[in-house]
């Protein structure tokens, strides 16, 4: 049984490596023959799922492949399955992930079912998503880098039949539902993930997926970030709405909030950074109307994200640990004000108008410290915007959801206060004008008044520590 499973499942990569020889000798373009490849090893996994099940000789036989890949790419043995237009070895890639799982599977046999939707959705799914996005040529717009809208619709496709499929052949129970899931998460990681690298990820993805859904009820817990995630990443990339390293790490605060709230964190997050990136592009949209004072600009890097986000992590880390509501109020009210925070800045593009309460004076819109009607109006509208989502999950009733509409917008009141007290100003040399940048009118400006360390950055996490703060402390009252 052991021989002939050998020699099934060494002659069948024999075979599609042979095939895809002949197809290249006949003319057929590379960026054909080597998907052929990809497309027809992913069924593999059915003959040493047959004859080996889980074990060792399951792992040798993806091990000698993928050695025999890997000595093929570097020496150039087989043009028929090379990279076209990259240096990327993705078939070694493949080889990688088969391996990586099979050797988990020796220890842990009830993953090779799962590895085999893994497997399918890769093979499959991936492969067919290259060969449609480069046959459809007309009416198929590049919706990321260099993929294609219906090259995502066809691995959307192919990877929900692959699931199910699997799951009636097998008995593995999955419902449309989570087969569906399955589908969106295979096709958002080939979409985002380049380099060849997305035979990994979709592979070691989807098998982990799977295998929750099989053997972790508590997975449905936390679906929703597993399966937006890499899509927001995506949007976040395309639209500049943050640098890299702002990206890197919104994922970090990202991983950190779903891991401890769940679908309730990321959902509540997802409505501060979708709406934060909207107000965003308005201001930047507003600035000849003389918005625009801000030093860093509307694409966030990774201080902004740290400062914003660093008090309502550890509100969410205190409330896993504890499960103590009054640090889940202090996660949503941080939260809130934050966006609160950002409400304000953005409304007031539209404002006429712009006081400093503290300092009773007029002053240049945009600059901190400085209030208005419409900035004010937003600034409650957006705590109320955050606490409403903590209502609809049901994470806080309506007595604590007051409480951090007002935590929030005290918060934000407080900024405005930070602001204009304390956050260091400068004066411009040529025309005199009060700015928070180093530089205006080409030339140095000098400090006007404030302290010199606290700028924008420190002003955000202070606001954020007070309303934490202050959430926590009337929560401890009203209990």
């Amino acid at each position: 049984m052991v021989a002939l499973g050998y020699l099934s499942s060494i002659g069948y990569g024999i075979v599609c490596l042979a095939l895809s020889l002949v197809l290249y000798k006949l003319g057929i373009a590379k960026k054909y023959t080597r998907k052929a490849v990809h497309i027809l090893v992913g069924f593999e996994w059915v003959f040493l799922y047959h004859f080996f099940g889980a074990g060792l000789h399951f792992l040798i036989v993806c091990l000698a492949f993928t050695l025999l890949l890997a000595v093929a790419y570097k020496k150039s043995l087989m043009p028929m399955i090379s990279s076209e237009g990259d240096n990327a070895p993705g078939t070694v890639y493949y080889g990688v992930a088969m391996s990586a799982v099979a050797l988990v599977g020796c220890f842990v046999p009830t993953v090779m079912l799962p590895f085999g939707i893994g497997i399918f959705c890769t093979s499959i799914g991936d492969g067919f998503a290259g060969l449609v996005g480069q046959m459809v040529t007309k009416h198929n717009p590049r919706i990321y880098g260099n993929k294609t809208l219906f090259g995502s619709l066809a691995n959307f496709a192919l990877s929900f039949i692959s699931a199910v499929v699997m799951s009636l052949v097998f008995g593995m129970g999955l419902s449309v539902w989570q087969s569906l899931a399955i589908a969106l998460l295979s096709a958002s990681l080939e979409l985002i993930v380049g380099k060849g690298l997305d035979n990994i990820a979709v592979t070691w993805a989807v098998t982990a997926l799977a295998y929750a859904f099989m053997y972790n009820p508590e997975i449905n817990n936390y679906i929703i970030p597993i399966l937006l995630t890499p899509l927001v990443i995506m949007f976040a990339v395309s639209k500049k709405a943050l640098t890299p390293a702002g990206v890197a790490a919104a994922i970090g605060v990202d991983a950190v909030i779903s891991a401890t709230l769940g679908n309730f964190g990321f959902v509540l997050l997802l409505s501060f950074f979708g709406v934060s990136v909207l107000i965003d592009k308005l201001k930047k949209h507003f600035k000849g109307r003389g918005v625009g004072e801000e030093l860093k600009g509307d694409c966030r890097d990774h201080m902004q994200v740290i400062v914003n986000a660093l008090i309502p992590v550890l509100s969410a880390v205190l409330y896993w640990f504890s499960r103590d509501c009054v640090f889940l109020v202090a996660f949503v009210a941080s939260m809130a004000e934050a966006l609160a925070d950002t409400a304000a800045s953005g409304a007031g593009a539209f404002a006429r108008k712009t006081y400093d309460p503290f300092r009773l004076k007029a002053c240049k819109k945009g600059l901190s410290g400085g209030m208005s009607l419409p900035g004010t109006l937003a600034s409650l509208v957006g705590a109320a915007l955050i606490s409403l989502v903590a209502l609809a999950f049901g994470a806080l009733g309506v007595k604590l959801m007051l409480v951090a509409i007002l935590s929030a917008f005290s918060g934000a009141i407080f900024d405005s206060f930070l602001g204009s007290v304390f956050q260091v100003k400068y004066r411009c040399t040529v025309c005199s004008e009060l700015t928070e940048k180093h530089e205006h009118c080409g030339a140095a400006t000098v400090r006007a008044h404030g302290l010199t360390l606290v700028d924008n950055d420190v002003v955000n996490l202070l606001s954020s520590l007070f309303s934490a703060g202050l959430a926590i402390t009337l929560t401890a009252f009203i209990m």
